[in-house]
């Protein structure tokens, strides 16, 4: 459990930062809610290895999120957390409002629109997307239990992703 809380507080440490260094135009609304539009359409999603996070490509933006399992089994550890009975009040509210707050910022994603991204391919082992122009956090920031999250998608998959990337921009 400690090492699950530990894992979320640093996945959410990095989504934190991106909520806040987004301005409002930018700021998601929804996990798994496209960016820009509405009306943006899902070309591909792969996860990684470990099932842990999502590379979403749409036709307007490409974004990295925690998947939908991670998001359940973290869940599922924050709602047995809750169910541990505290000594007092005030212990009680503060590890609820501890919580709640990641729990929110796990919903949070890196997104870049396409114009940002001006290239991406695989090169030894991992998928490298290089920016235009960087937020405060880029997709090379994210790390989870075995390193750099870009070097934990299946090769396969991943070439797929580059690809469809490709044929959305146009070959360039």
């Amino acid at each position: 459990m400690k090492n699950l809380l530990t894992a979320g507080w640093m996945i959410a440490s990095v989504f934190f930062l991106v909520a806040c260094s987004q301005d409002s135009d930018t700021a998601k609304k929804g996990h798994g809610e496209a960016a820009g539009s509405a009306d943006a359409e899902i070309v591909i999603s792969i996860s990684n290895n470990e099932n842990e996070v999502d590379l979403v490509l749409t036709t307007e933006s490409l974004y990295l999120q925690l998947s939908a399992e991670k998001l359940a089994e973290i869940q599922a550890e924050f709602d047995d957390e809750r169910a541990d009975e505290e000594d007092n009040a005030l212990a009680s509210a503060i590890k609820n409002m501890v919580l709640d707050n990641v729990e929110k910022f796990l919903q949070e994603r890196i997104e870049y629109s396409l114009d940002e991204i001006e290239s991406m391919y695989w090169d030894d082992g991992e998928i490298v997307i290089e920016v235009e122009d960087e937020n405060f956090i880029s997709f090379d920031d994210v790390h989870g239990d075995d390193g750099n999250i870009l070097e934990t998608f299946d090769e396969e998959h991943a070439l797929e992703f580059i690809e469809a990337f490709e044929k959305i921009r146009g070959g360039s």
